[in-house]
């Protein structure tokens, strides 16, 4: 078993590690691959950890059924994209309990300058569709993308809408992607892929056990800049959506609504407790969010210097590319070290060709 992805995938559905060790794992050792060949060091490799997380990792991995399960997303051209990977959203890899392994259809292109999650309750009424209707058409001159849940009610519209506009939509899902969840969605789901797609950390034969929502909107917050909240009760997945943004200190709107409507009451819990801003207007987000108002954000042009280096050049590209990217995953598609890489990074900084952000980020210019 020389493919390295089956490590990852053998890794990512072992019982008995927390989640935000194995993201840890991920990102000290580079990959599950090396976890697994550390583990001929014997347990003492692994000290520090939990002796149950400890005993799980030393224990044999479920390497068969990661050959399965490989046969079965190649069988039914299912992407997969490990943590590791220049592609892994990288919004979502800042999160300390990311998935270690994603599974996608569609287009991986996720990882725009821009990118909002619009969630709500599935017994909406006229007044979102509206709501959605503006905000969409508010915000779809900047490069951005859109992530739901792919639920019925204020998801399918949020997806349906982007889709009309062709705006970039991803739809995350609870289950595996043998078969899309809810099945009214099918159609849906294979026109998204047309400007985005659908994408789960759950392998194929997952049900949509309760237990998973949750888990799924772990990622909606966290692939995105910031989560809107249209119509929701006191109750329910969106209001765990906007704790789990907040969580990620992303920003969080509410939509506010009638004081006596229940399925309002959310967002007003969600603005009274500040959890969330008021969202009033797509002009009032894209001022909050310090986005581009006009209707062609500008971009620069810039000739590479006649002295940068090969391998300087081949970052850069990637940032284009990818951007924003962060650091880490920069060492790993590129082999390098982090003080080696730093170097690189300074030199394409002071050429004036990338930006650095917060969190190790950075991006073109």
């Amino acid at each position: 078993m020389n493919n390295p992805l089956l490590y990852d995938l053998a890794f990512a559905q072992m019982h008995g590690i927390k989640t935000y060790l194995r993201t840890s794992l991920i990102k000290i050792y580079g990959s599950a691959n090396a976890i697994y060949q550390e583990r001929q060091k014997g347990a003492a490799a692994f000290s520090d950890m939990e002796i149950s997380s400890r005993e799980t990792i030393m224990a044999a991995w479920p390497l068969k059924a990661a050959a399965t399960e490989l046969e079965t997303i190649t069988r039914l051209n299912i992407n997969s994209i490990c943590l590791e990977d220049a592609a892994y959203p990288n919004r979502l890899f800042e999160c300390e309990d990311a998935p270690t392994v994603l599974f996608s259809k569609g287009l991986k292109k996720w990882n725009l300058p821009f990118l909002v999650s619009i969630v709500g309750t599935r017994n909406h009424t006229l007044y979102a569709d509206k709501v959605i209707q503006e905000l969409l058409e508010g915000i779809a001159h900047l490069n951005l993308g859109v992530v739901s849940g792919l639920a019925l009610g204020i998801d399918g519209i949020v997806h349906q809408k982007a889709c009309q506009l062709k705006i970039p939509n991803w739809g995350v899902m609870a289950t595996g992607l043998d078969a899309i969840y809810p099945a009214q969605h099918q159609s849906l789901a294979k026109k998204m892929m047309e400007y985005g797609g659908v994408l789960t950390e759950n392998p194929t034969a997952t049900p949509p056990l309760p237990f998973q929502f949750p888990k799924r909107n772990r990622i909606v917050a966290g692939m995105s800049d910031a989560t809107i909240v249209i119509e929701s009760a006191t109750q329910g997945g969106s209001m765990i959506t906007a704790g789990l943004a907040r969580g990620y200190n992303r920003e969080v709107f509410a939509v506010p609504g009638k004081i006596f409507d229940e399925k309002s009451k959310g967002c007003i819990a969600l603005i009274q407790s500040n959890t969330a801003q008021i969202y009033h207007s797509p002009t009032h987000l894209l001022e909050c969010l310090g986005w581009a108002l006009s209707d062609t954000p500008s971009q620069k042009q810039h000739t590479i210097p006649i002295s940068l280096t090969p391998i300087c050049e081949e970052i850069l590209v990637c940032i284009a590319q990818q951007g924003p990217i962060h650091r880490d995953q920069l060492a790993n598609r590129f082999n390098l070290n982090i003080a080696l890489l730093s170097t690189h990074l300074l030199t394409l900084e002071l050429n004036g060709l990338i930006l650095p952000h917060g969190g190790a980020f950075y991006s073109i210019c």
